[in-house]
């Protein structure tokens, strides 16, 4: 066989997978990191939010990036700054090699987020926005 055949065997059979439904592993890691980098950055919009419906808002947008348009908590009045990138955090993360080092941290950073978006007043909101983007954090770092 020449490389011209084998190399073309391989771009059917990538073709073939993704026809298919199938999400290269690359892609998928790929849709997660940007699905944390979003959410890393909102948390800290609404830590520097000046106003209590500010933060609020930016933290739903962080809750909607971790849950997924089907996930528990999505609220799309927020608005998704993720959507597009993947399918939420907590459903990327099911096919990261990872993901059993990483479910604990998850939960606790999307009921964190759950309950910091029912916050009611600025100080605790932030508050919440501070502990989801430290755990959001550690999943970046150790998800690498």
């Amino acid at each position: 066989m020449t490389m011209i055949m084998i190399a073309r065997g391989w771009l059917v059979a990538l073709a073939v997978a993704l026809l298919a439904g199938a999400t290269p592993a690359f892609a998928q890691e790929a849709r997660l990191e940007t699905q944390l980098a979003t959410a890393v950055q909102h948390a800290s919009f609404s830590m520097d939010a000046d106003d209590h419906a500010m933060a609020v808002r930016h933290l739903g947008h962080v809750l909607n990036c971790i849950a997924g348009e089907d996930g528990e908590g999505f609220d799309g009045s927020w608005g998704h700054p993720c959507g597009g990138q993947g399918d939420g955090i907590l459903v990327d993360i099911e096919e990261h090699p990872r993901h059993d080092d990483l479910a604990a941290v998850l939960r606790s950073v999307h009921a964190l987020a759950m309950e910091g978006v029912g916050g009611e007043t600025l100080g605790s909101v932030q508050a919440a926005a501070a502990g989801v983007r430290a755990l959001l954090e550690v999943v970046e770092s150790f998800g690498n």
